[in-house]
């Protein structure tokens, strides 16, 4: 099964990892670093850059995007889950419940958490909903402004093109 972006699924999400850190040294158990200096220092003496270490999950829905971590509504105050139906909080996008009716509860995408996982870290057997085209384009657009992102030479590129094209018999 193919992953679609605007789809939602559950997923196997990590958490951030934090000091102290449970370290992988080998074969043997974790081992706990009080702090990413002893990490690094560690490095800088000739060890491994790359490692394993212990990090707290969760199992919960996320959108195919940009992988967005959801939110339930009602972990909301009234008010602000009603700002997020109505489309006025630019951290979150809200999921209209017939769109997604396997999710357990009504939800809004995290715009202001983006998350990347590895595919299979997700539960493809059924999708939970999808967005439409016109959802996706704004979904795109909110996480663009969110993100301050600059997208000025992708625009003059694009302009560009359309005018090459234009131009050309």
């Amino acid at each position: 099964m193919t992953l679609a972006t605007g789809e939602v699924y559950w997923a196997v999400v990590p958490y951030t990892p934090q000091a102290p850190f449970q370290v992988f040294v080998k074969d043997k158990p974790p081992v706990e670093v009080p702090g990413a200096k002893t990490i690094i220092d560690g490095l800088r003496k000739g060890g491994d850059a790359e490692f394993r270490f212990v990090v707290e999950a969760k199992a919960r829905p996320v959108l195919l995007l940009f992988g967005l971590r959801l939110v339930r509504l009602s972990a909301l105050a009234e008010e602000e889950a009603q700002q997020v139906r109505d489309q006025h909080q630019a951290g979150l996008f809200h999921l209209k419940p017939e769109r997604f009716p396997d999710l357990e509860e009504e939800s809004a995408a995290m715009i202001s958490a983006p998350i990347r996982l590895h595919e299979t870290a997700v539960d493809t057997t059924q999708p939970l909903g999808r967005l439409d085209q016109n959802e996706m384009r704004v979904l795109s657009e909110r996480f663009v402004s969110y993100w301050e992102l600059d997208l000025h030479q992708l625009l003059i590129g694009k302009i560009r093109e359309l005018l090459r094209k234009r131009e050309s018999p």
